[in-house]
């Protein structure tokens, strides 16, 4: 009778809300915890937010491409996309590390079942399973910053606030939900209360891996890596985190790096991937910083503040001086032309402002997430006093960091999010603990009231309706645009994808001005309209980048651009032709090869009066093509004839 009359004790707590909150900061609970919350989210993903069997990006397209070629016998050292922009084709700059786990996801999946579902199943299962490293990482670091209610409301925060999820939904194989979370796991390793060293091995070897599959996060990584340099400084008895963190993060970029980086590029530089320069630089900083671990115990402090900065410059300045146009970024060798009109335009490289014109709800909900941010790692720094911690100081940078960074490139909103839950939870602990003795059913009641999803509902309503003066206007037709004269070609600037130099039209001004946003309809990316194409002959389509790597992953056909920065002048070639009148695009498309032009009238286009994207979408067909699709078939298609 006793341990039933405890159980009903315990029972009537919980249910009266004076049940004190349980300690789940143990590894085992921390882990059960990952498995519940993961779960939940893939159950709620799988069913809110399946982009399967089709394509939302197309970036997840190209990467099955580059997938299937891996498994029909393309070596792994082996990059080059011969089905894009022939001759030269597409040497991509992704990480062949996330091709080879894909691979073999298939490949176990196919052991089971057709080619076809197995492509169906790797792509629902793979950004499925990264869930699971990433509420782990979240919930440690909610942990390390916060008071003993924080795995609780951070496990709140995490299922409730699904837009932390949109790299991860069923179908997205791309290599943002990687980087993030390897991001995280670095972060909660740099922030670990015990077993600091152990842990610093695991967060140096997930910062290599993360910048091996790419740059994105490079900014988050460094403060990261500076964090164990600022606990050294301050302190000698960080010497061995310090120690493990640089060893691990200088063998893991050379190891990954050998990996998936052919012999021949080895003594390459480049700004958009893992390369020599950077290479050279993290190894540098890694073992700078486990020699200043060396000498901590042996030296005054003034001296280990020297050297180790001294090693940051030091890092710095060989990364830039084996290729000092990596200053202005991964896309210094693109046409300044083809930024305006392309690259300037694309979604995930929007700022804040044209977000709320674009589409002002989700960016709404950015700005309030970045204000919780902020405004919670501000209290966890300012509540520690003169001297806070280096877990703070970092947790307030990254939070800064990836704010300021997030208002100029919409992208960066996912590390806002995924930085600011944990950090949102920490803060949300401190105060249960003051304000709700943290008990337990009070403090998760009030979670949910003020997650951000919740005042979302509240604040976005009121921020719609004040910013409603500022919406978008409707568009103008994009082949309504003023005409554009042909401009002249001349020497543009190049970028080393291993391929000549074209030539770069000087007038580019006018041809960004008649083009427009994209109007990314999922009418132009589904599967069922490519099946014409695919029924003809194979040949070489020009059609707008975006197109590209639908064509590849629907059809044998090749294509002359698809929507990656290595390939700015094919894009411009493609741009100019629709830009055109008929028969100087002509020219053009007889130069190139082309067998069929290929257009989808909800896709927005350059084009203008006369030109043959206007032409073609007043239903103008040059003589020169013959229209090959059904007269009301979404995706137009155009044989281009012999001459004469």
């Amino acid at each position: 009778m006793a341990p039933s009359s405890s159980a009903r004790a315990r029972l009537i707590a919980i249910l009266s809300g004076r049940s004190p909150m349980p300690d789940w900061s143990g590894k085992w609970a921390l882990l059960l915890l990952t498995l519940v919350v993961g779960l939940a989210v893939g159950v709620i993903m799988a069913f809110t937010n399946n982009a399967l069997p089709g394509f939302r990006d197309t970036d997840d397209a190209m990467r099955l491409e580059m997938v299937r070629e891996l498994l029909a016998g393309r070596g792994w050292y082996d990059q080059l996309v011969t089905r894009v922009d022939p001759p030269h084709g597409l040497w991509m700059h992704w990480s062949r590390l996330l091709d080879g786990g894909l691979a073999a996801m298939m490949v176990f999946f196919r052991q089971l079942m057709s080619q076809a579902d197995a492509e169906y199943w790797t792509r629902f299962s793979w950004p499925l399973m990264w869930v699971f490293p990433g509420v782990a990482a979240a919930l440690a670091l909610a942990r390390n910053l916060g008071g003993r209610a924080a795995v609780a409301i951070a496990c709140v925060l995490l299922v409730s606030d699904t837009v932390l999820y949109r790299q991860f939904y069923p179908g997205r194989i791309d290599h943002h939900d990687v980087q993030i979370v390897m991001t995280l796991i670095a972060m909660a390793c740099a922030t670990a209360r015990a077993e600091r060293a152990r842990w610093a091995w695991v967060g140096g070897a997930a910062a290599s891996l993360g910048l091996a599959v790419g740059l994105e996060a490079l900014p988050m990584q460094a403060l990261v890596g500076a964090s164990y340099g600022l606990a050294l400084m301050r302190d000698r008895d960080e010497a061995a985190p310090a120690g493990a963190y640089g060893s691990a993060l200088a063998a893991g970029t050379v190891a990954f790096f050998l990996i998936q980086t052919p012999p021949w590029r080895w003594s390459l530089s480049f700004c958009d991937a893992l390369a020599l320069n950077l290479v050279v630089a993290l190894v540098v900083a890694g073992l700078g910083l486990a020699l200043a671990a060396a000498l901590a115990r042996r030296v005054a402090g003034g001296v280990r503040v020297a050297l180790i900065a001294g090693v940051s410059v030091v890092a710095a300045a060989v990364y830039l001086g084996l290729d000092p146009q990596c200053i202005h970024g991964p896309f210094v060798g693109v046409d300044p032309g083809v930024k305006q009109f392309w690259l300037d335009r694309i979604q995930e490289v929007q700022p804040i402002p044209a977000m709320l014109r674009r589409s002002r709800t989700a960016a709404i909900e950015a700005l309030q997430m970045g204000v919780l941010a902020l405004a919670s790692a501000v209290y966890l720094l300012v509540r520690q006093g003169r001297r806070p911690s280096t877990s703070a100081l970092l947790v307030m940078l990254a939070t800064g960091l990836a704010v300021w960074v997030a208002w100029f490139a919409w992208r960066m909103q996912d590390y806002v999010w995924w930085v600011g839950i944990p950090t949102l939870a920490a803060a949300y602990s401190l105060l249960a603990r003051r304000w709700l003795r943290d008990l337990l059913v009070p403090t998760v009641v009030a979670a949910a009231i003020l997650s951000p999803a919740a005042i979302s509902q509240v604040v976005s309503p009121i921020a719609n309706a004040a910013l409603a003066p500022t919406a978008k206007a409707p568009r103008q037709s994009p082949h309504r645009a003023a005409p554009a004269p042909r401009p002249q070609a001349v020497p543009g600037p190049t970028i080393n994808t291993g391929r000549p130099p074209k030539a770069v039209p000087a007038n580019l001004a006018r041809l960004a001005a008649i083009s427009r946003p994209i109007d990314r309809s999922p009418r132009c990316f589904a599967a069922a309209i490519y099946a014409p194409l695919a029924a003809l002959p194979p040949g070489l389509v020009l059609a707008i980048q975006d197109f590209g790597p639908f064509i590849l992953v629907y059809t044998h056909d090749t294509v002359v651009a698809a929507p990656y920065h290595r390939l700015w002048p094919a894009i411009l070639q493609v741009h100019q032709t629709f830009a055109s009148p008929p028969p100087i695009a002509e020219v053009d498309v007889r130069r190139l090869g082309a067998d069929y032009i290929v257009d989808c009238p909800p896709y927005l286009t350059p084009a203008s009066p006369g030109s043959l994207g206007g032409e073609l979408r007043d239903g103008r067909v040059p003589p020169w093509l013959k229209p090959v699709s059904a007269p009301h078939a979404t995706l137009k298609i155009y044989k281009v004839l012999p001459p004469g």
